[in-house]
């Protein structure tokens, strides 16, 4: 207890923590009063409120959720076509791959064509040169031929003298024809 309540009840008088029992009444009446006054003109307004700001939670609780089911719903959507545009890279790669591949088979084909071709062309060519060399020899042996021929028929046709003739010829051929 304290010193001033201590003090009151051995001197017996006033007493602060002990009130009157008339401040009973009025306290109630003031305490009812203020009740009455805060029942209908505050606690509505705070029932409001609160119901109020339970509805926005609420509401923004069913947006949160909304938006999330659609994030979700965004998510797959974006899963799905990156798996599609993988699906479709991986065509795109594949028929590239199938495109090279016959290039390389089409450039192949012409460049062993060709190659054929240029080895006929030169196998025609050389056997042009063969044939054209052959006629050459036989031009050249006829007319070897016929000046060996000649040659024979000024002399006399004895075994010394066309073994002469022979060897003379084959030395002129050999020193290139001078």
């Amino acid at each position: 207890m304290t010193l001033l309540a201590i003090a009151a009840e051995e001197g017996g008088g006033f007493n602060p923590l002990a009130p009157e029992p008339g401040l009973y009444v009025w306290t109630t009446v003031a305490f009812l009063v203020v009740f009455v006054f805060l029942a209908k003109k505050i606690f509505p307004k705070l029932q409001q409120t609160l119901a109020d700001r339970e509805a926005r939670i609420k509401e923004e609780i069913e947006q949160a959720e909304r938006t999330r089911a659609d994030a979700e719903r965004v998510l797959e959507e974006y899963k799905a076509r990156v798996a599609q545009a993988r699906d479709e890279a991986g065509k795109i790669v594949d028929e590239a791959r199938q495109a090279a591949d016959s290039v390389r088979r089409e450039l192949t084909a012409k460049a062993e064509s060709d190659a054929r071709l240029i080895v006929d062309k030169a196998q025609q060519e050389l056997q042009g040169e063969r044939d054209r060399a052959l006629s050459e020899l036989q031009q050249q042996l006829a007319t070897w031929s016929t000046e060996i021929a000649g040659r024979i028929v000024e002399r006399e046709l004895n075994p010394q003298s066309q073994k002469d003739l022979v060897e003379s010829f084959i030395n002129k051929v050999g020193n290139g024809n001078k």
